[in-house]
């Protein structure tokens, strides 16, 4: 199974995939990761290397791929996937899903991958925005080219409900 799960910054898509690969068992890979060196500092790497890391991935018999980025390096991570998730809430519930997360950050309870500032909050209401006026475009034209392979959701039910609905569809069209 080979599910590819894209929302905007904020939409659940890491948490979404780690429920679904505690319930089946199949490894899940954040293409955030793929992008950033995360060392001393975050450095982006360039899209030769994020793309010979992605194919890496795509070899592997099972697996599910989260994150925002639709550009020419992740084409195949849609290409290849049996099912594609896309996570389309509404603004408000994007922003609110951010600030909780900040908080969360902030004091503590959860962690981060980045500098917990006022300034990244900023910024992912930023590439919020960023994805509504641009992914989303592109999202939709991806749509058209194999429509049976996508499922759309546009109101988070939770993670736990959510993984158990995207795996009855999947069960029932016999995507193994």
């Amino acid at each position: 199974m080979k599910i590819r799960i894209i929302g905007s910054v904020g939409s659940g898509k890491t948490t979404l995939a780690r429920k679904l690969s505690d319930i089946e068992g199949i490894p899940y890979f954040e293409t955030d990761q793929l992008v950033w060196k995360r060392e001393q500092t975050e450095v982006r790497r360039p899209n030769s290397e994020k793309a010979a890391l992605l194919r890496q991935v795509l070899q592997k018999e099972v697996w599910i791929i989260e994150g925002v980025h639709i550009e020419p390096w992740t084409m195949d991570s849609f290409n290849q996937a049996d099912i594609i998730v896309f996570l389309d809430f509404p603004k408000k519930q994007i922003r609110y899903q951010l600030i909780k997360r900040q908080v969360k950050q902030w004091l503590r309870i959860e962690s981060a991958h980045y500098p917990v500032k006022w300034k990244m909050l900023q910024k992912m209401f930023y590439w919020d925005n960023l994805f509504t006026s641009k992914s989303k475009a592109i999202i939709h034209t991806k749509m058209m080219e194999n429509p049976e392979k996508w499922l759309v959701f546009n109101k988070n039910i939770g993670s736990e409900k959510l993984a158990r609905t995207i795996l009855q569809i999947i069960s029932s069209r016999d995507i193994v």
